[in-house]
């Protein structure tokens, strides 16, 4: 099923308005709790922990809800539009600093309390958003253009929530520092302008976007029954596993970026920080053509293993950039932009590819469930790494700031920094090339298993009885026989 360009244009705009947020989040809100709200790195760990586990029980739930609802706006679209106000609200409330010095016990709950909420609100909206993608299309390579327009625009999102977030509030050189003489309400101002910019954009992506692929038999199955299916599929399990490894290195590079450039190489905040968070971005918004062509060409898992071996080599010269070199810090910058966009773009192109899969051996159709159990799974991995990372700074010494202003780390810190900059993600993005490889759901076989589909339901319809596929028995067995049907390599 063919989408027209437009329509794939509005889709992507809802990551761009997601993703204004949550990269001002991923690249800023460890470092603004830290640093400008004065918390403790050790309690702002155990925060992303608390609130990253509260995020995950409620998508799957979200999951559930979308599937079951039925509305004159959609089962998707409906918390789209009704549920982007609150969640722009709800961001702005992270960026508050209630408390002076100290009080380290008042400022953890109200950080840990903030974040629930707005990780609540996002899911309402970003859970049905997700699921949406298998309602529109159910064409393998029209996924993957989507996806990409998806991800392209999702990087316009990044730039802005990132880069001019940087401009805006990041250091006493920042444009609103200057205007206000404060760090805190610099952090407030920025924040507000960016709640209602993708307040506003998420509801003209809903306005514009349409739920059109039959859903078919729906999931009325408990959580552990849906678990256990899904975790019978093969390729729920690898390519789960490499979308949550994919995700896991991406968000590890935006939660220690800052340090990085701040900290280790020395440029601190404002403008160049601006410009180092913009260039990567920009790469990958140029190079995301590139992929898309290549994978259309070629299999995701194979384009994905030629992506993950580049990011893992250029990440490692992150530990021996010198500090204050401008050139050699933005040839750091564009090598890794360029590979950064197959590392967003092949597995979330994959991901809906799934929910064939699922219904071919289960017999039922659940959009919603599966990207519940996806995001329940990838917020806990979220929350556990970067609570890890910011454990790992705590351990090697890094001081804390309450007003923003640069402190002096210890060599130690701005060691640690540079290598888990440097190796971890590329370390984690190998691994998830392993699970990428082991998935292999081609192209034809995807082919195949849309074919017995749509002869079930011409059967069920009263159609046709003798429809069938080359390769495709006409009634393929509901059990783990499929599975391991479906699992044979035709490469």
């Amino acid at each position: 099923m063919k989408l027209k360009f437009k329509e794939k244009f509005f889709y992507g705009l809802g990551d761009l308005s997601a993703n204004i947020m949550f990269a001002a989040i991923s690249f800023y809100l460890l470092y603004f709790f830290v640093n400008v709200g004065g918390l403790k790195a050790e309690l702002a760990s155990a925060v992303f922990l608390i609130a990253k586990f509260w995020d995950a029980v409620t998508d799957y739930l979200m999951g559930r809800i979308s599937d079951k609802t039925k509305s004159k706006w959609g089962k998707r679209r409906v918390y789209m539009l009704f549920g982007a106000l609150p969640y722009g609200l709800a961001f702005l409330l992270l960026w508050i600093a209630p408390f002076g010095e100290g009080a380290q016990v008042g400022k953890m709950i109200y950080y840990t309390l903030a974040y629930m909420l707005f990780n609540t609100t996002w899911t309402v909206v970003y859970i049905p958003y997700n699921a949406i993608t298998a309602n529109m299309t159910d064409n393998y390579d029209e996924r993957t253009s989507l996806n990409g327009i998806r991800i392209a625009l999702a990087n316009v999102g990044i730039i802005l929530g990132a880069a001019l977030f940087a401009l805006f509030a990041d250091g006493q050189e920042s444009l609103f520092y200057s205007l206000l003489g404060s760090q805190r309400k610099a952090y407030l101002l920025s924040a507000g302008i960016f709640a209602f910019i993708s307040i506003s954009i998420m509801l003209l992506c809903a306005a514009n976007v349409k739920e059109r692929v039959d859903d078919g038999a729906q999931n009325d199955k408990g959580f552990f029954v849906t678990l256990k299916e899904f975790f019978k599929l093969p390729e729920f399990r690898n390519i789960m596993m490499c979308y949550l490894l994919s995700m896991i290195g991406f968000d590890i590079i935006m939660a220690v970026f800052m340090f990085f450039i701040n900290d280790s190489l020395g440029f601190g905040g404002g403008a160049m920080a601006m410009a180092f968070v913009a260039i990567p971005l920009l790469c990958a918004i140029a190079s995301s053509a590139v992929w898309v062509k290549l994978s259309e060409k070629f299999n995701k898992h194979k384009v994905y293993t030629i992506a993950c071996i580049y990011m893992a080599f250029v990440l490692m010269f992150a530990i021996f950039v010198p500090a204050d070199t401008v050139w050699s810090t933005v040839l750091l910058c564009v090598f890794a932009g360029f590979g950064m966009s197959a590392i967003q773009i092949l597995p979330y192109a994959s991901l809906p590819d799934v929910v064939e899969v699922d219904e071919y051996v289960n017999g039922t159709r659940r959009e919603g469930a599966y990207y519940g159990i996806t995001q329940f799974m990838y917020k806990v991995a979220n929350g556990v790494s970067i609570a890890l990372v910011s454990a790992v700074l705590a351990a090697f010494g890094y001081i804390e700031s309450t007003d923003g202003s640069v402190i002096q780390q210890p060599d130690s810190a701005l060691f640690a920094i540079r290598v888990v900059l440097g190796l971890i993600p590329g370390f984690i993005f190998i691994i998830s090339m392993i699970f990428s490889h082991r998935a292999n759901l081609s192209r034809e076989r995807f082919s195949q298993i849309k074919a017995e589909l749509a002869a079930r339901k011409a059967k069920s319809d009263g159609g046709d009885e003798n429809v069938s596929q080359e390769g495709i028995a006409e009634d393929a067995p509901q059990d783990t026989s499929a599975q391991d049907a479906l699992s044979a390599d035709t490469d």
